[in-house]
């Protein structure tokens, strides 16, 4: 009998599962490196505009196009997962390594490109080794992700708290370029480590099947492909949070006068309550079901976008402007946990046993691909169309809108070099997410059936 037949209420060998643990702590250690604060290296320091923001944020997307059909292939049918890990994660260490040494747009464009087939994939592979080894998955696998979260916090409190303590103005903009020597040299780690996982080999049954077709039927049922087409709309707004979160919140800080490297600590919050919500992700499961669940999450997407549009409009009480950007990004832990996590957990309950690893990677695309790619362009250029070199020229007083509130001003260094002075209008870009949150929301809420945990689907048979 194998980990994945076993009876629920066993429960995995725990040197195992402290195993996966470091194998989450290390594998979101590298994506937390760069993720919070790349937005506002790239602009600070480098000189992107928003459009521009944009287009790196769709390139860091490209590559897991074509996850699906390749790597997903290779786990399922060819090589074991951890092998392929090692491989990703050390190539995708090396390209870091040479990012951090790049400041012109393409060549960090390109570079953005190639390190992004070789991570994202890995996101989905680490998920499916954990559920291959685990013997109940459904309680056992928030408890193991939650690592990942826990990585993903602690590198912001070794950039900001140690490598740019002290550091100001524009010596601070160009130190954060440390974060991506730091995500390089966390993946060369993760790449030796990955060699001393349990083996995980491709499943030997039904090799005429090919992987990407089952993965393609299952999108005849109205349950998985109203998950997938919510989930494609869902990581737009997810697209919205960490292009523009860091930028956000240093004009945030800038309302109080704050100096210093604070953004990517802040930001943290959210994983801090990310871990709370993942210890409880299990029991509330199979209390409460998958849709409502889920729909807590895409709700909390929609939340956090109004939340800080309305903070970017307050005046004279920069404590309340700080109160309501950290509650903003706590939020972030119900983004996810009770989102993402949920669904990824969904998946794998109604994915085939022997292409769960392309079940993974086709829904990771669909989350990080697709709607990643999607929504660096809609963010960027939503950004850029409420960035104006002027308050005349802004997009509220063409529409003879009065108000000016939570139009900020704030200079840049552009490509050439040259300073110019910009004003942005936050409450657009927020309720701008805000908006595309809702329609996932009701889309989801009107056609995705009521699933309790306890009677699990099959390709077959679905839910009313």
């Amino acid at each position: 009998m194998t980990a994945i037949d076993s009876p629920a209420t066993q429960s995995t060998d725990k040197l195992l599962k402290m195993r996966l643990y470091l194998m989450m702590f290390l594998q979101y250690f590298v994506q937390g490196c760069y993720l919070p604060i790349i937005t506002l290296y790239l602009i600070d320091a480098l000189g992107f505009s928003a459009w521009q923001i944009g287009v790196f944020g769709s390139a860091l997307a490209v590559g897991p196009l074509v996850a699906p059909f390749i790597f997903g292939q290779i786990v399922d049918r060819h090589y074991s997962t951890e092998r392929v890990l090692s491989f990703c994660h050390f190539s995708g260490g090396i390209l870091m390594l040479v990012l951090f040494v790049q400041h012109s747009f393409w060549p960090v464009v390109i570079l953005g490109v190639l390190y992004s087939v070789l991570y994202i994939p890995t996101m989905m592979l680490t998920n499916s080794l954990t559920f291959q080894h685990l013997k109940d998955r459904e309680k056992e696998f928030p408890m193991i992700r939650l690592w990942g979260t826990i990585g993903f916090v602690v590198p912001a409190w070794v950039a900001e708290g140690v490598f740019l303590a002290h550091l100001k103005g524009q010596e601070l903009n160009t130190g954060r370029g440390i974060v991506l020597a730091m995500a390089g040299v966390a993946g060369i780690i993760m790449a030796l480590y990955c060699l001393t996982l349990p083996h995980t080999p491709p499943v030997k049954s039904d090799k005429k099947d090919l992987a990407p077709g089952k993965v393609l039927k299952m999108l005849k049922l109205r349950h998985f492909l109203v998950l997938v087409l919510v989930t494609f709309i869902i990581s737009i707004v997810h697209k919205f949070y960490f292009q523009w979160n860091a930028p956000f919140l240093k004009a945030m800080l800038g309302l109080g006068q704050v100096q210093g490297a604070w953004e990517q600590r802040i930001s943290s919050i959210g994983q801090v309550f990310e871990v709370l919500v993942m210890a409880g992700l299990g029991f509330a499961l199979k209390k409460f079901g998958f849709k409502t669940v889920m729909l807590v999450g895409l709700l909390s997407y929609l939340m956090r976008s109004v939340i800080f549009a309305y903070a970017s409009t307050i005046e004279n009480s920069f404590a309340l402007v700080l109160s309501l950007t950290c509650l903003g990004q706590a939020m972030h832990g119900l983004c996810f946990g009770c989102f993402l996590a949920a669904a990824y957990i969904y998946v794998d309950k109604v994915a085939p046993l022997d292409v769960r690893g392309s079940m993974q990677t086709f829904f990771g695309t669909f989350v990080f691909s697709l709607g990643m790619f999607a929504g660096g362009f809609i963010s960027g250029k939503i950004g850029d169309f409420f960035t104006s070199t002027g308050k005349g020229t802004l997009i509220r007083s063409q529409m003879n809108v009065q108000s000016e509130s939570g139009v900020l001003a704030f200079t840049q260094k552009n490509l050439d070099g040259d300073v110019i002075n910009l004003f942005r209008d936050w409450p657009g870009i927020w309720l701008s997410s805000a908006a595309i949150a809702l329609l996932a929301t009701l889309l989801f809420w009107a056609f995705f059936p009521r699933v309790h945990s306890a009677t699990p689907l099959t390709q077959t048979e679905e839910a009313t």
